[in-house]
Parts: structure tokens; C-alpha cells; sequence
């Protein structure tokens, strides 16, 4: 990771990048601010700096990118970078997690999210969402035996502690020895969102570096070059994301499942209308074979979008959030949904999300679902007296 490649922060890396160049680089640092604002970005920019073999290129203002140092760390395998994050095993027969099993899973999460993670995206990477991580006994006992070690190839071991909130009270005297007393050229970078979760012995012995929402000059610059955003919708995740480029991704990330799953809603229900048999049938077997998250997340987007219908059809519009696209199909597709109906597509909806919760036949599910869609469709309002 080159500096140069990192949202913004521009304070932060002259101040990082001044520290080599003056040989006063702190032994134990902490990096600390909100998700999205580049932490681990700049923490790794860091590491790679310090042991670049040819920042001369750049004028010592960033690593060369290219010597066999840089290299390795663009791929996360330096051997004298060693991470330390919050683990927990999906089988608790396995016995107590360290964070060197996961180091593919570790590296690919990064790698895939451009270097802006949040913890979230760790526990969907180890499918543990319903548990909770933590930083063992055993990843701080094995700090100690790595950095005991002589370095391989730079003049600094790096040890990158992610998220040290996580770390458990267990754990925390090993590691608070090791930082009072450091092996000899070892940098430890430590990342944090929440410094009051901090051990506070820890916190003390740490020098702070405070990361702040990427400014939003270079955050609609990144909009437009990494997302592929103009200029409007750019303008719109500055405004939305609150300078994390991280929360910039996820609102990215739904706008374009939202659009893709409103053009197959939209697609399904004039199936289910005209009723064409033979689309319904194809539809219904590629439904089938989308996984059960996925097929459950779409038929509970589809009930948001009746729920809208019947709200637009009784004339209660004060509270919707519609898209300018949307808005033609809404008027059109309104008055099929109304109060004689709503209840049985409800029921429906959700006994289809059940069933495939549970595994039962997913293409089987839909063409069942949407011959019930059709009918109810034609559905007559009664009209009062």
C-alpha cells in the first residue's frame, strides 16, 4: 500500500513520513478513529514505507512500489510483518482460535475491500456473525515468540494489532510486558475505533495517532475513481457517508443491489400479471438456485415494495423514500395492492421465506409463490357504500 494511494489524510502521512526521515519512529503507536477513515490503509502505507528498499525514488515521500520489500507487502507476505486480530472458531470442538489460522481469510478480506474493512466484514469473512471475537492468551503469547525472533529481511519487525479493543483481560498482561519492554527494532501498530474499550494500562504505553473523516474534497475524488460515481452521486456519498469511505462502499454496494433487485421484482410481477407461464417457470428455477440469504433477502424486498404500493394506493406518501426511477412503476403497480389483498400477500411472502429458511426446494417455492402472485393480482377492492 503507497501512501499515495490512500483517500485523503494528507496531515497524517507527512507527519508519518516526516517521522522516518527524522529516525524517531515510535516503538508502539496507536491508530484510532471511525470505521472508513484509513486507519489500517495508513498503518500498512506505514510499514511498507519504513522497510521500502528504494524510497529515494519518491524522494523519501513514499515507498518505490516495486523493490522486493514493497512487493511482498502489496501482497501481505512480508515475513517480517505479523498481524494479530480477533478470532473465534464456527466449531467450538476445535478448541481455542490464534489469528495465524486465518491469515488467508485475513489477507483476502483486505485485499478485496481495497484496505477499508470494518469488523463486520471480518465476521461475514469467518462466518461467525453470531459470535463474538476476541484476542486470546494465545495470540499474546505467540507476539512474544515472534518478535524474539531476529528480522528476515528489513530492519524492523512490524507487528499490526487490528481492532485492540477486542483483546481480552487474560491476555493483557502478556502483551503490556512486551510493550514496556520491546525487542530491539520492532514497530508495533495498533488499530482501534473505541480507545475507552481500551485496557487502560495498554492505552498508556501507546503513542496516538488520530485518524479523522477523510476531508471531502478528496472524498468525492475517490468517489469518482474508485466507485466509477459522477459528479451527482459522488456529491450525494459525501453527504451520506460522513467522511468513511467505508460507509461510502456499503451505500454503493446497496444502491446496486436495490436497482438489481427492483428490475427483477419488476420483471417477476408482470410475469405473474399477464401470467406468462413459461417465463414464471424459468424465473422460478434461476431463483432456485440462488442461495438461501440471497433468495430470502429478495422476497423481503419484495414486501417492502407492496408495503410502499399500499401506502401510494391510501394515499400515505408523506413517509416513502422513492427512487426517480422507480416512480412510474409505483404509479402503475399501486392499484393492484390494496387492503383486500395485502394480508394474503403478506402470508404468503412470508411462508415462502420460511419454507426456504428451511431448506425446502427453492424453485419449487417461487413457481408456487408467484401462481398465488397472479392471483391475487386480479384480486378486486371492494368498493364501500
Amino acid at each position: 500500500m503507497l501512501f499515495s494511494e490512500i483517500i485523503g489524510q494528507e496531515d497524517i502521512k507527512r507527519k508519518l513520513i516526516n517521522t522516518v526521515a527524522e529516525n524517531r519512529v515510535a516503538h508502539a503507536q496507536l491508530f484510532y478513529g471511525n470505521t472508513g477513515h484509513g486507519k489500517l490503509a495508513l498503518a500498512l502505507a506505514y510499514a511498507q514505507f519504513i522497510s521500502c528498499r528504494d524510497s529515494e525514488k519518491f524522494n523519501h515521500q513514499d515507498s518505490c512500489g516495486i523493490c522486493s520489500s514493497c512487493i511482498k507487502f502489496n501482497k501481505l507476505i512480508h515475513p517480517d510483518l505479523h498481524f494479530i486480530f480477533p478470532v473465534a472458531q464456527k466449531d467450538s470442538k476445535k478448541g481455542p482460535a490464534v489469528s495465524n489460522d486465518f491469515l488467508p481469510q485475513w489477507r483476502e478480506m483486505i485485499l478485496e475491500n481495497g484496505y477499508y474493512i470494518s469488523l463486520n466484514d471480518w465476521y461475514q469473512k469467518l462466518d461467525i456473525e453470531r459470535k463474538q471475537a476476541a484476542i486470546n492468551t494465545l495470540d499474546s503469547s505467540s507476539i512474544i515468540k515472534t518478535l524474539n525472533y531476529s528480522s528476515y529481511e528489513s530492519e524492523y519487525k512490524i507487528m499490526l494489532i487490528w481492532m485492540v479493543e477486542k483483546l481480552n483481560y487474560a491476555a493483557a498482561p502478556r502483551l503490556l510486558k512486551i510493550l514496556e519492554e520491546p525487542p530491539d527494532k520492532t514497530v508495533f501498530l495498533i488499530i482501534a475505533e473505541q480507545t475507552d474499550m481500551i485496557i487502560s494500562t495498554i492505552l498508556s504505553r501507546l503513542h496516538l495517532v488520530k485518524i479523522p473523516k477523510i476531508a471531502d474534497e478528496a472524498f468525492r475524488l475517490a468517489c469518482k475513481q474508485k466507485l466509477g460515481l459522477d459528479d451527482e452521486k459522488a456529491d450525494q456519498l459525501v453527504r451520506l457517508s460522513n467522511g468513511s469511505f467505508k460507509q461510502a462502499m456499503i451505500i454503493q454496494h446497496q444502491t446496486e443491489t436495490i436497482e438489481k433487485d427492483f428490475g427483477r421484482f419488476v420483471e417477476w410481477m408482470r410475469m405473474c400479471y399477464t401470467p406468462d407461464v413459461k417465463a414464471i417457470m424459468d424465473f422460478s428455477t434461476a431463483q432456485g438456485k440462488e442461495n438461501r440469504q440471497q433468495a430470502m433477502r429478495f422476497l423481503q424486498f419484495g414486501m417492502e415494495i407492496l408495503r410502499n404500493c399500499l401506502m401510494i394506493h391510501l394515499g400515505q406518501t408523506n413517509l416513502l423514500r422513492i427512487l426517480a426511477p422507480q416512480q412510474n412503476f409505483y404509479k402503475k403497480f399501486a392499484p393492484f395492492i390494496h387492503t383486500e389483498n395485502i394480508t394474503l400477500f403478506a402470508e404468503e411472502f412470508d411462508k415462502a421465506i420460511h419454507d426456504i429458511d428451511r431448506n425446502v426446494n427453492g424453485g419449487i417455492i417461487m413457481l408456487d409463490l408467484s401462481l398465488t402472485v397472479s392471483r391475487l393480482l386480479r384480486m378486486k377492492e371492494k368498493v364501500s357504500a
